[in-house]
């Protein structure tokens, strides 16, 4: 089974946040993903929400601002400034990363970043399907992660059609079939977010092959 680090590790620091990814690491996860999204400007900041105020001192559209008038705007609720994925790639070194696109038009932004991460261990996962399609079509060795909200049977269909890696699923949407076919099809399957040690293991004794996605990966060594 193996682990990965939810927006970094955001049960140990603050989500998608330097502090958090560095906390990730420290915990040994096997990977580590976090979110990125489109400034004005198309550059790919660290962030999951379509606003800051969750995360940050001020209300800001991050569509609507620029890398620079971000981070001059506002800073993350632990002091840091926001991270571009460049900063986020320089932080993470060789620890594997998914890399969730919540935007669509990221792709041209995030083929200039990893050109100049030639080292970095790097997966794509996005619930907007065509993004993944065209990574995959640049870079076709790339793994990409197919990601759905609602469908966990028709998820494998559209994984097998773009020849992604595997899918990624809310841990409530896992069930027999979907397992059964992931594994028959060679798709692996992350499933998100899992905290409690005790669905843990019931997750892992119902679906032995799946990775788990986890805001607490210190609770997962330990256990």
């Amino acid at each position: 089974m193996k682990i990965i680090g939810h927006r970094g590790a955001a049960g140990l620091a603050l989500e998608n946040s330097r502090a958090s990814l560095l906390a990730a690491i420290e915990q040994g996860v096997d990977a580590i993903e976090f979110d990125v999204r489109l400034t004005a400007d198309d550059r790919l900041v660290v962030i999951h929400d379509k606003e800051t105020s969750r995360v940050a001192s001020d209300r800001l559209i991050v569509r609507e601002h620029t890398l620079a008038e971000l981070r001059a705007a506002t800073t993350l609720g632990n002091g840091e400034q926001f991270m571009s994925l460049d900063e986020a790639l320089d932080t993470i070194g060789v620890t594997p990363v998914i890399i969730e696109l919540k935007d669509e038009g990221s792709v041209d932004e995030l083929l200039l970043a990893l050109e100049r991460h030639p080292k970095a261990n790097i997966s794509i996962a996005s619930f907007h399907h065509n993004e993944l399609r065209q990574v995959h079509k640049i870079l076709p060795h790339t793994p990409v992660y197919v990601l759905e909200h609602y469908a966990p049977i028709a998820i494998i269909n559209s994984a097998r059609h773009m020849h992604a890696t595997g899918i990624g699923l809310n841990k409530w949407l896992m069930n027999p079939l979907t397992y059964y076919l992931a594994r028959r099809y060679h798709l692996d399957v992350y499933l998100y977010t899992v905290n409690g040690p005790l669905l843990t293991g019931l997750l892992h004794q119902l679906y032995p092959s799946v990775s788990l996605c986890t805001d607490t990966p210190e609770r997962f060594r330990a256990h």
